[in-house]
């Protein structure tokens, strides 16, 4: 689930559940939250390997060869 829609949904989980009794909301709120302690305890998470920020006209090559060439290019 994208980022955002996860945050919709644990705020209508909170909003809806544990303030307003909700046992449908209160279950979602719970799966939720479960799913992402086990998402942490798990490493599910990406890492950040490389990280540039890139001018304009300039432009990124990803290539999984250890030998890739790198070429850099103005326009």
């Amino acid at each position: 689930m994208a980022r955002p829609i996860r945050r919709l949904v644990m705020a209508k989980a909170v909003r809806d559940g544990l303030l307003g009794g909700s046992r449908f909301w209160t279950v979602v709120g719970t799966l939720g939250i479960a799913m992402r302690v086990l998402r942490k305890v798990a490493g599910d998470e990406p890492e950040v390997v490389y990280r540039e920020r890139l001018g304009p006209g300039e432009t990124l090559l990803i290539s999984h060869e250890r030998g890739a060439e790198v070429v850099r290019r103005r326009r």
